[in-house]
């Protein structure tokens, strides 16, 4: 009977197989147990490497060859290394996983930034938000989302107005920008809604009846209507408003009207310096 035996070329192939592995082990250069990795394709070698190897390049090596997810997240939550972290956050697929590591991670803004790109899903990112407490990581969450349904009620609910404000930014329904503008609890996020409404009558209501005269000024910088500028100019409370009222005015004939009409020497002299510029 004729017994089998491996081909010459099966034995060498097998032996430099080995060689490889050897070197990707225990080879003294770290650059030449880097190289050796990338020619192995064994993924309980490569985890073992991952785990082990005592330079982050060569576990970072490793880590870029591993497809087993599960690996991924564990290297992502527990290695001590920048680089390996974000090599193995880079392939982790799972978004709710991914949430894991935000929420892990916030002493590192930039893993959590790499881990916030991957996540696609709109429902984990918004419950994201509510769990982060780092807020510059907080507002790449809300960055991250896309759904208008999501932000906007973002926008509308979430406590802090950082946030809500990111979210505003991303905003382009106009009746949840003009609710916003006319009943956020902060001045700034009114002032940053009324920036982004095209309906006038809705930025000439909040440049006539907000409370506060930052908000009104803002409005005022984005109404062009005469009429309108000119009842502000007489009628504003804050001195602030009216000179931002003024210097929106073109009109000869009103600025001539207001000249006539106001008694503050200051705006006077702003009245005077507009209808100078004017052609």
């Amino acid at each position: 009977m004729m017994s089998h035996r491996p081909s010459k070329q099966t034995a060498s192939s097998k032996a430099s197989k080995d060689k490889v592995i050897d070197q990707a082990l225990h080879a003294p250069d770290y650059f030449v147990r880097a190289n050796a990795i990338k020619q192995i394709q064994d993924q309980n070698i490569l985890w073992r490497i991952a785990l082990n190897d005592p330079d982050y390049f060569v576990r970072q090596t490793a880590v870029e060859k591993i497809e087993d997810q599960q690996m991924l997240v564990r290297i992502a939550h527990e290695e001590k290394d920048y680089y390996v972290r974000l090599a193995a956050v880079k392939k982790v697929e799972c978004p709710k996983s991914l949430a894991k590591i935000v929420l892990s991670s916030q002493n590192d803004y930039y893993i959590c930034k790499d881990a916030l790109s991957n996540i696609t899903d709109n429902d984990v990112l918004a419950s994201l938000v509510e769990g982060i407490t780092d807020r510059d990581i907080k507002s790449a969450a809300v960055q991250a989302i896309t759904d208008q349904q999501v932000l906007a009620h973002i926008a509308r609910t979430n406590s802090d107005f950082y946030v809500r404000s990111d979210a505003l930014k991303k905003i382009t329904d106009q009746q949840v920008l003009s609710f916003i503008a006319l009943n956020d609890q902060d001045f700034y996020v009114r002032a940053l809604a009324v920036h982004q409404i095209d309906d006038p009558v809705v930025v000439q209501e909040v440049a006539t009846s907000d409370q506060d005269y930052y908000v009104r000024g803002q409005a005022v910088s984005r109404i062009s209507d005469v009429k309108v500028l000119r009842e502000i100019a007489l009628n504003d409370p804050d001195f602030e408003v009216r000179k931002k009222a003024i210097a929106n005015i073109y009109d000869t004939e009103t600025l001539n009207f207001l000249s006539d009409a106001v008694t503050d020497s200051f705006l006077l002299r702003k009245i005077k310096t507009q209808i100078e510029s004017l052609p």
